[in-house]
């Protein structure tokens, strides 16, 4: 598979407690990316242990981060219009 993913905040929880294994989802030649947003969501959760945190620290790093510009602003606003959604979702 080529081209651009964008994972979202579940996948990565899957990745770190070991229930979904990387080679299911990974491929060569893909570009990985994460949003703001999953990044904000996955570390402000109040997490058991400093290894734990540390571990989803590693994780994130390993994804190219998309940050809000207005091309997202703009089709945000568009997604939330046309569905029912939840901002974050509608972000991501």
């Amino acid at each position: 598979m080529n081209g651009n993913i964008i994972i979202d905040t579940n996948i990565i929880i899957y990745l770190s407690k070991k229930i979904l294994p990387p080679e299911k989802i990974f491929f060569d030649d893909t570009l990985y990316s994460i949003s703001i947003i999953t990044k904000m969501e996955l570390l402000g959760y109040s997490f058991s242990s400093q290894l734990e945190e540390d571990n989803l620290k590693k994780i994130i790093s390993s994804f190219n981060l998309v940050s809000i510009n207005n091309k997202i602003v703009d089709a945000t606003i568009q997604l939330r219009k046309n569905n029912k959604i939840k901002l974050p979702d509608a972000i991501i």
